[in-house]
């Protein structure tokens, strides 16, 4: 073009003058331009800005999105949190499979068992039914009796109560044990008071009355009389001891407001992003990477963090296995939210990645397309045109399409745990579903082209 022509012929003419005295040359003005060359160069100035907008445009749009990210992490830990912490039904279902761990019913078992025979004081007790004895005439030899009876006495309270806690009886004492102690932390955090769950200092303790009570009964039972001899007692169960437990009340105050304010902010942040990238489409897909990432990075720290649990455990916790087995309980949800949210997040930037221009997504659609096409040749050569139906499917599949793949999402929200397994499931159904709807569109559009 003469514009470019114009251009280039100065840089020669400059580089002829180099290094010669400055002279004055004629330079091309805009004002030398005529319309057409004049209408390039504002079209080239227009693509420059362009191109500096649109950086600015990603850069904002990744910020944003790495914000999204990052929030909808925390979004997940918090509302996990909060419902397991405030919410009782919730927190009942996910301790109830405890009962089958050997762990914690042995470390149960051990507690309820050291408070009878230490409230009882067996050896006292048979020290002084063997003075009782020898009093009356009976042999010195019982002295080396006092000893091995004891022992006795007390392998029988374990068993007694070893069968309690192995009993059908201990999944409902351990459900009651489990809601009263949940209640009453409920009450501990909002200041209503305590109750079976309360804190000892930096310590996390719960109340085994109930299962105190039934081992008990079933030692009077099984003829132990002196059984009913014991006392009020109150056996505590500490359940985990940490410094952070008297500030429990405030955090629980902002874990209940955040638990409603982080997961709003994470998708307006998301929203955001994707708003302003200069290609909604791969801003959705790197929102969705990012947040997998994020996901699998709470994961990670999940993990990490019963490590940490493990090895700050005080004395105070009779069994560190049994200890291990709990944080796996109460965080299982947890994980398997993070697992879920970075699966189906995955599932978004594949589908982002299959729309997208690129040689191996245009060739996967193609194959798509491809297999689509022919198998509704073949139901239109077999008379499966699909009438009206199929007409009205063909001229309504986009929107089809998207119901399909909100009822999706609709579908995921309301499952209270999918899993990975559930995401997998739902995405397989709606893209039978919409491969269906392309079939029967399609079959319908060449069923009519071949009346």
């Amino acid at each position: 073009m003469r514009a470019a022509a114009a251009v280039r012929s100065e840089c020669r003419a400059a580089a002829a003058t180099a290094g010669r005295a400055p002279t004055r040359e004629p330079t091309m003005t805009d004002a030398a331009l005529n319309r057409a060359e004049r209408k390039e160069l504002e079209r080239l100035r227009a693509r420059a800005a362009g191109r500096k907008g649109r950086g600015a445009r990603w850069t904002g749009a990744v910020v944003l999105l790495v914000l999204a990210a990052i929030t909808g992490v925390l979004a997940t830990a918090t509302v996990f949190a909060r419902n397991e912490v405030l919410n009782t039904d919730r927190f009942v279902a996910n301790m109830e499979p405890l009962y089958r761990d050997e762990e914690i019913r042995g470390a149960v078992a051990a507690r309820v068992s050291g408070a009878i025979t230490g409230a009882l004081d067996v050896e006292a007790l048979v020290a002084e039914a063997v003075d009782a004895v020898q009093t009356k005439g009976g042999p010195e030899v019982l002295d080396r009796l006092a000893a091995p009876l004891a022992s006795g006495v007390n392998s029988f309270i374990d068993d007694q109560v070893q069968a309690v806690v192995h009993s059908d009886q201990f999944t409902e004492l351990w459900r009651q044990a489990n809601r009263t102690a949940h209640t009453s932390l409920v009450r501990l955090l909002t200041g209503d008071g305590d109750g079976a769950l309360s804190l000892d200092g930096n310590d996390l303790v719960l109340d085994l009355g109930p299962v105190l009570d039934a081992a008990k009964a079933r030692l009077v039972a099984a003829g132990f009389d002196l059984a009913a001899r014991l006392p009020e007692l109150s056996v505590t169960f500490t359940v985990a001891t940490s410094e952070s437990f008297p500030k429990l009340q405030v955090a629980a105050a902002l874990l209940n407001a955040a638990a409603w304010v982080l997961p709003i902010a994470a998708l307006a942040l998301l929203a955001a992003g994707v708003a302003i990238a200069p290609s909604r489409r791969r801003g959705l897909g790197l929102g969705a990477l990012f947040l997998a990432v994020g996901m699998l990075l709470l994961w990670g720290a999940v993990s990490i963090g019963r490590s940490a649990y493990l090895a700050g455990l005080g004395d105070a916790v009779q069994s560190p296995t049994a200890a291990a087995n709990l944080y796996t309980a109460l965080t299982r949800f947890l994980i398997g939210g993070a697992q879920t949210i970075a699966v189906l997040a995955l599932i978004v930037a594949l589908a982002c990645w299959l729309l997208g221009p690129g040689a191996a997504a245009t060739a996967v659609r193609r194959l798509a397309l491809g297999a689509r096409d022919g198998l509704a040749r073949l139901l239109a050569g077999a008379g499966l045109g699909f009438g009206a139906f199929g007409a009205f499917v063909f001229r309504s599949r986009r929107p089809i399409e998207f119901a399909a793949v909100a009822a999706g999402l609709l579908w995921l929200v309301l499952w209270r745990h999918p899993g990975v397994s559930g995401v997998l499931t739902v995405a397989l159904v709606v893209a039978l579903f919409i491969a269906v709807v392309e079939v029967v569109g399609r079959a319908s559009q060449d069923a009519r082209a071949a009346a």
